[in-house]
Parts: C-alpha cells; sequence; structure tokens
C-alpha cells in the first residue's frame, strides 16, 4: 500500500503500521504510548520509519519531549522546513 501524500496522513499512516488502531482512528490529541499503545521499541521502530520516509536525519534526542501524534506531525514538519532551506 502507498503512503498517503500529505504529512498528516504519512505520519499518521506510519503509526497505524506500529498499533493496533486504524489510521482513520488516530487523532492528533491522542498520546503515544498512553492511547496508542507503543512501547519504546515501536517508538525507535517510528523514528527510524520516519527517517526512512520523509528522508530525514531525526535523532533520538529530537524526539525526547514528542507524546502525541500532533507533536510527531509538528516534528516532522519543522525537519521538512530545515531541510527545505
Amino acid at each position: 500500500m502507498n503512503a498517503p501524500a500529505n504529512v498528516d496522513a504519512r505520519v499518521i499512516h506510519l503509526i497505524s503500521q506500529l498499533v493496533p488502531v486504524k489510521p482513520q482512528d488516530i487523532k492528533p490529541e491522542q498520546r503515544l504510548r498512553d492511547d496508542l499503545g507503543m512501547d519504546s521499541v515501536s517508538s525507535m521502530e517510528l523514528l527510524s520509519m520516519l527517517a526512512e520516509d520523509f528522508e530525514l536525519d531525526v535523532g533520538v534526542e529530537d524526539v525526547a519531549d514528542v507524546h502525541t501524534v500532533g507533536q510527531t506531525i509538528e516534528l516532522v514538519k519543522v525537519f521538512l522546513a530545515k531541510k527545505a532551506a
């Protein structure tokens, strides 16, 4: 299955591959660990998937304060903006 074109949908698509929740049921305000059940392993896998899918150099320290789906989307947008600059 191809990933959606826009950033929000692509991030949600990637998250949905790691949690037992359908993409259409994932909301920006949901917490990755508490609401979606991600653990440290799936969090690291998501980081790797984001780096690969968006061709970004995102480090563990960059995601230390990321706890929600919305924060994940914003992090990707910030990195994409830096990359484009």
